[in-house]
């Protein structure tokens, strides 16, 4: 609670960041933050002044509720240009600058940890460059268990060499986070020298309120700020044993509005303030000679309402705008009556017709520092379908995919996403909306247990006829697919084949064998409009499979032809 203070005036003084946080709405680029006043009226006018707002506020958004034996005959809001206090920048300047050097020396660590295991990289490769030059010049009489040795040590270096590649990865976005760490404080700093000895604006807001007698009441003053937003992030992690893709589901608030939000309720509104709710007019397209066009610029003005009311005793009561002595503040998302305090085991989520609200289950602080927070608004699971998808001629890997429902109360909205599998960090990416109960596709990243060889492709040439001599090229590819997992794998083979772009050159697919005439009787393989021959594979543990694509091209033996290659949407 924040304590009564006055001056010599008689007024009750209370400065912004010591009233308690009731709660904050966040939206995508911009908060509503509401404070608590809590004081002692006495018979007649009482000004109660709330100092220190910051400067990112919109002054027309100012709404005030409360409970309490009064009526608000007034609330004002002004603006005053006072020089800052020199101490009080030197305390916050050594503050960020021994902020920058813990994050500097905690990089360093890392930074070192790092140059170590690519020294053990190094090593490992080295002694593995020696084991391969060795088991070149054995002789050829077989030594048993010299060989087993070797097969012992290519196990210990595919064990040795993964944890290496993901704890490289872990180090990796460590220093990234760090880095961000460093550039925001270090921009901060500069803002604060950079104001240094120059006048800054003080903002502070008047509520004057009546009584006919002695009473505690208790406020509710709301303000709109800029310079806050928040975004969604996820973590993706899979757990191939048992089946489920657990979705962790978190909010990133970063704000720099001046003040610190200290153990605040929070909201994730998905709802833009900013974008009006009436539907625009559409007007009529006239064609006309060009002229220099000129530009009218014009202004408007809001105006504020005069009036009374009385503070109802507790419950509390919601007090519209109008009622308040103000009007046109913006949309009705940024004038909701507060809900009545209650506690939370879980995220809630409210849906309108334009958005949703997430209230976070636990109360956070958010400095104003200009970094992600993160908070978490959810955590499911979900059974996914599992499948891999290669496309050895791009990159010869196996990609997981997995197919899911969306089987959560929450919608999924477009943001980055951390993707882990079997507790190891594989890979970044981006989700797209997923409203609740829609299917969508998940890509896990790389699984190097499924292996993937696209071997050289093999070439024939020859010609025919008489006069007319025509070039006949065949073309034979290989790809070889290993499953070294104990568990069977579906997965999906793409592999081009060439389209002809003129009638003199003529292709003709020899393996697998299709129904070129009507590709829609294919099932698998099959042939995709942009020429792809898909095969849908179903490999056991511990199994590989080649496959071939086969195919003649011909064509005129004067002519020359070239390779080029087009995307077109699957």
């Amino acid at each position: 609670m924040a304590d009564e203070k006055s001056d010599k005036t008689g007024e009750n003084v209370f400065l912004s960041p010591e009233c308690p946080v009731e709660k904050v709405t966040v939206y995508s680029d911009r908060a509503e933050v509401c404070r608590q006043i809590h004081t002692t009226v006495v018979k007649g006018v009482n000004e109660i002044v709330l100092k220190q707002l910051p400067a990112s506020i919109d002054s027309d958004s100012i709404r005030v509720e409360g409970t309490g034996q009064a009526t608000i005959a007034e609330v004002t809001f002004q603006r005053k240009h006072t020089t800052p206090d020199e101490a009080d920048i030197s305390s916050k300047e050594k503050e960020l600058e021994i902020q920058i050097a813990d994050l500097k020396k905690e990089k360093d660590h890392i930074v070192a940890n790092q140059n170590v295991m690519t020294k053990q990289w190094k090593l490992l490769e080295n002694f593995g460059n020696t084991v391969s030059k060795s088991t070149k010049n054995k002789s050829t009489n077989l030594d048993t268990a010299y060989f087993q040795g070797v097969t012992d040590f290519l196990q210990l270096y595919r064990d040795e060499g993964g944890k290496l590649e993901t704890t490289r990865l872990e180090l990796a976005e460590q220093i990234a986070k760090l880095d961000e760490k460093i550039n925001a404080a270090a921009s901060n700093l500069s803002g604060l020298r950079a104001n240094r000895g120059h006048q800054t604006e003080s903002r502070e807001c008047t509520i004057v309120l009546e009584s006919e007698g002695e009473h505690k009441v208790s406020l509710l003053v709301s303000y709109v700020v800029l310079q806050a937003s928040w975004t969604p992030s996820y973590d993706l992690r899979m757990f191939t044993a048992e089946g489920v893709l657990k979705i962790m589901y978190y909010g990133q608030i970063t704000q720099i509005t001046g003040e610190d939000w200290m153990d605040a309720k929070l909201f994730l509104s998905t709802a833009s303030p900013s974008v009006g709710g009436s539907v625009p007019q559409l007007g009529t397209a006239v064609l006309s000679i060009q002229h220099l066009r000129s530009f009218n610029y014009r202004s408007r003005s809001l105006r504020k309402k005069t009036g009374s009311f009385s503070l109802k005793s507790a419950p509390m009561a919601a007090l519209s705008l109008e009622e308040a002595g103000f009007a046109d503040y913006g949309s009705d998302d940024l004038c909701m009556a507060l809900p009545s305090p209650m506690s939370y085991v879980e995220t809630k989520v409210n849906e309108s017709a334009t958005s949703t609200s997430y209230e976070i289950a636990r109360q956070s602080t958010i400095p104003s520092d200009n970094m992600p927070h993160k908070v978490s608004v959810g955590i499911f699971d979900v059974k996914p379908k599992l499948e891999y998808i290669t496309l050895p001629k791009v990159e010869p890997r196996a990609y997981l995919q997995a197919k899911v429902t969306n089987n959560s109360m929450f919608t999924l909205l477009p943001g980055a996403t951390s993707i882990f599998l079997d507790n190891s960090f594989v890979a970044k990416a981006e989700i797209k909306l997923v409203s609740p109960g829609e299917e969508f596709l998940c890509s896990l990243g790389v699984d190097p247990a499924v292996r993937v060889m696209y071997k050289p492709l093999k070439k024939f040439m020859g010609s025919s006829g008489l006069i007319s001599k025509s070039t006949t090229t065949t073309f034979e590819q290989v790809v070889e697919i290993k499953n070294t997992h104990e568990y069977t794998i579906d997965i999906v083979l793409k592999l081009q084949l060439p389209r002809s772009s003129d009638e003199k050159i003529k292709v003709a697919l020899l393996e697998p064998c299709l129904d070129m005439k009507h590709p829609e009787k294919n099932t698998n393989p099959h042939i995709t409009k942009q020429n792809h021959i898909v095969w849908k594979l179903n490999l056991d543990k511990q199994v590989s499979r080649e496959i071939t694509l086969k195919y003649t091209v011909d064509h005129p033996q004067q002519l020359q032809t070239q390779f080029t290659e087009t995307f077109e949407n699957e």
